[in-house]
């Protein structure tokens, strides 16, 4: 059977894609490993974005509507805003740094470094 020429086009187009993909996904700007400094405050930042989300679970299991997960969804949400402006952060930022640190087994042992020293300091 042969194919229709639209067929033939779909094909060659999917091909056309699929050939780019690779260079446009290089072109994509991939998070660079944060300096000591900037992992610190970057580790404060997820400390207190970890509480205020276990501030979050704790009020959302007290609540049993769904106007009232909603309106503790947006405080924790706005807190977490409020987290990262302190830490001058952006949430692309603190997800890039995040992404980092689940892959680079260096970045991770220097942030659990961090986290058993800021535990120290109280």
């Amino acid at each position: 059977m042969k194919p229709t020429r639209s067929l033939t086009s779909a094909l060659a187009a999917l091909a056309l894609a699929f050939a780019l993909l690779p260079g446009a996904v290089q072109a994509q700007e991939a998070p660079t490993a944060p300096d000591r400094d900037r992992l610190v405050e970057y580790t404060r930042a997820h400390r207190a974005i970890s509480d205020a989300r276990d501030d979050f679970h704790g009020q959302v299991a007290r609540v049993h509507d769904a106007e009232g997960r909603l309106r503790a969804r947006e405080e924790v949400e706005s807190a977490i805003d409020t987290i990262l402006e302190t830490h001058e952060m952006t949430r692309e930022e603190y997800d890039g740094i995040t992404l980092l640190i689940s892959i680079d087994g260096d970045l991770r042992a220097m942030f659990d470094e961090i986290m058993i020293e800021l535990d120290e300091e109280g």
